[in-house]
């Protein structure tokens, strides 16, 4: 049995310094896929810093020009009205249908099909982002768990910014859970839809009755780390969809953290060392990574 990973990327040095790290103690091959082309269609360099490269993991630059889908016409984003289970599907292929970024954010996604070739029936696949990091310490409880039920998902600890910044509540299914997934290699492989379709239905809340959630803290999402390197532009690859260009902008950004609130989120921001960090942190730089109480 091998344990393998799957995250696009975009521009998140910092944060997969930290995942590969944390997945050196359990992940056999994590597998990095970046696009030349943020998901509107603007041309963008190949940003994964190589020097983070071992031999668990695997990196792969991707020609969107041959893939992506230009721009043509923008709607929203993840309308809890119209996204609800009993609408879900119709929603989705009309969001792909209709909305380019969101198409091309799948198509990178769904990249992770390249694993079936790989995997044994046996294997572990997680279905992740870059800044959603499960703690190594839970892999044996999780590998056990996923023999059990196939497929599950866990709960996040939701930071932004800063590593010890928490959002009391984020958008879609609570926790973050229902974003990443935890599958055997027989699952993944007769999975009967996409990576993006799975991870969208989750946040979408329309997966509570058919796929188990472990119960506790698996792990941590920490979002827009190294804000103004990468949380500014990672929000620029999906401009097209953000009817308010304000909130693309270093004040923004900085506004959130001076009045420990994400507005986008509707959401408040509170400091917290208490909570047990991952290991890995020891092993990376995060001088400029912590909220001082000073700043408060």
């Amino acid at each position: 049995m091998k344990v393998f990973e799957f995250c696009p990327f975009f521009n998140e040095n910092k944060v997969a310094e930290i995942k590969i790290k944390e997945n050196a103690n359990w992940v056999d091959q994590l597998y990095i896929f970046e696009a030349n082309k943020t998901f509107t269609g603007k041309e963008k360099p190949y940003n994964f810093n190589t020097s983070l490269l071992t031999d668990k993991v695997h990196y792969e630059k991707v020609d969107a020009n041959s893939k992506f889908r230009e721009i043509e016409e923008n709607k929203d984003y993840y309308n809890p009205e119209t996204c609800q289970a009993n609408q879900f599907d119709k929603w989705y292929w009309g969001l792909l249908s209709n909305n380019y970024a969101f198409f091309n954010e799948s198509v990178q996604r769904n990249m992770c099909s390249v694993l079936k070739d790989t995997i044994s029936d046996d294997d572990i696949i997680i279905l992740s982002d870059l800044d959603e990091i499960i703690d190594s310490r839970y892999a044996d409880r999780i590998i056990e768990e996923v023999k059990k039920h196939q497929i599950l998902t866990v709960k996040l600890h939701y930071t932004s910014f800063y590593l010890n910044l928490f959002l009391e509540s984020n958008h879609g299914a609570p926790d973050c859970s229902y974003r990443l997934f935890v599958m055997t290699g027989r699952y993944f492989k007769s999975m009967p839809f996409t990576s993006d379709f799975l991870r969208k239905k989750g946040i979408a809340e329309a997966l509570y009755d058919v796929l188990p959630c472990l119960d506790f803290f698996a792990g941590f999402h920490h979002s827009w780390v190294d804000h103004l390197n990468n949380g500014l532009p990672k929000l620029k690859a999906f401009d097209a969809n953000v009817k308010d260009k304000t909130i693309l902008t270093e004040e923004y950004l900085e506004k959130c953290i001076k009045d420990k609130r994400l507005y986008y989120l509707d959401a408040n921001l509170y400091m917290d060392n208490t909570k047990e960090f991952l290991t890995s942190l020891e092993e990376v730089n995060t001088t400029k990574l912590w909220l001082q109480e000073t700043e408060i």
